[in-house]
């Protein structure tokens, strides 16, 4: 997986041009030469295309850690190379498309797309005596911590000492689920998890709800009934369904959200041209992009503003030199993550759509 900081150093890359190679690699459809074959003809086809002569070096680096170093352990990767000033490799969980890019900056748009779909959350299993908490991050459970409190005994004795008993094992649960939402709350302390999902039987469930501190409460995204002794698949299986469905809701809220601001005249834009004015002003707070849009365009060599129209000077800065970009949109979501906005791939909008691909939601 990447980091924030892993993130970051790519996005603030100048050093450029940079190879950004983008290769499926799972294995359970084809062979490692296959992948090897598809990375050569991509290559090809981008030396026959591109305006620029892709360095040999950068071809063999990659060719040689395809040979010789990678583990094939991973569905995907994406690998970043610009002779000694740049080696970034990073395994992906999901098999993307195969692709390579040579340009000034790295071709960060598929990466931030499954850092949006997969980011990391937590799973905590808990019944009325145990607790398992799952890490998991890009799709992979990382890490299992668990923890068991007093056992629960059964008893058949009737009458007034059965009660006596139920009352005793009932206190006892209650007094383990206390003490799982404690070791959440302190986990979560110390791990940072920000996303947390609850597995278990739904009395429980509602029951242990109930005993979280507020602020952890409100990071609960999504509930599903599970055994304790669930397996990790199918651990993972349920939980990335449930984040399938929140990503697609918090995807809906903010496309609604800056659709209608920018209607309002207020803390909202749309379209690519109205988008990448306030993107160069670092104004915006959320960017969203439609899945597939893309959109040619110019960049001023002077202060990098992006436009999509060719003008006689940068409306920024004045100068009256610009290069011509195929695709600007890798280029807004580069200045989104370098001002600190939020970068949000969105899937199927047919509002986005309609408003132009592409929109965001501003700071002020």
């Amino acid at each position: 997986m990447i980091g924030e900081q892993e993130l970051q150093t790519l996005v603030e890359f100048e050093d450029g041009p940079v190879l950004s190679v983008y290769l499926d690699t799972d294995l359970s459809d084809k062979s490692k030469e296959a992948v090897k074959l598809m990375f050569r003809s991509l290559v090809r086809d981008l030396q026959a295309d591109s305006d620029q002569d892709v360095p040999a070096e950068e071809i063999r680096a990659v060719q040689r850690w395809l040979d010789f170093e990678y583990d094939w352990q991973s569905r995907g990767v994406a690998v970043f190379a610009a002779g000694d000033a740049l080696w970034k490799v990073i395994p992906l969980p999901i098999a993307v498309s195969s692709r390579v890019f040579y340009a000034e900056h790295p071709y960060l748009r598929l990466l931030t797309d499954i850092q949006d779909r997969f980011g990391d959350y937590t799973v905590a299993l808990v019944d009325r005596q145990t607790l398992r908490l799952f890490a998991v991050a890009w799709g992979r459970i990382e890490s299992v911590t668990e923890a068991a409190g007093e056992e629960l005994k059964r008893h058949r004795q009737g009458g007034q000492a059965a009660a006596r008993y139920q009352r005793h094992e009932d206190n006892l649960a209650l007094h383990n689920l206390k003490a799982a939402a404690e070791t959440i709350q302190t986990y979560c302390q110390q791990s940072g998890c920000k996303r947390l999902m609850l597995g278990g039987s739904p009395e429980v469930i509602a029951q242990f709800r109930d005993l979280l501190p507020h602020p952890l409460r409100e990071q609960v995204i999504g509930e599903f009934p599970a055994d304790m002794d669930a397996s990790l698949n199918e651990v993972l299986s349920r939980s990335l369904d449930i984040l399938q469905q929140v990503n697609a809701e918090e995807e809906r809220e903010l496309v609604a959200q800056a659709i209608t601001a920018a209607a309002k005249g207020s803390n909202g834009v749309t379209g690519i041209a109205d988008t990448l004015y306030v993107l160069h002003q670092g104004r915006v707070r959320v960017l969203l992009v439609g899945e597939h849009y893309r959109a040619p365009g110019f960049v001023c060599v002077s202060c990098g503003y992006v436009a999509v129209q060719q003008e006689a000077a940068c409306s920024f800065c004045q100068n009256d030199k610009v290069v011509e970009s195929a695709d600007v949109v890798n280029l807004a979501i580069h200045k989104a993550l370098e001002t600190g906005a939020d970068v949000n791939i969105v899937r199927d909008s047919e509002e986005l759509e309609q408003a132009g691909g592409i929109a965001a939601i501003l700071r002020y």
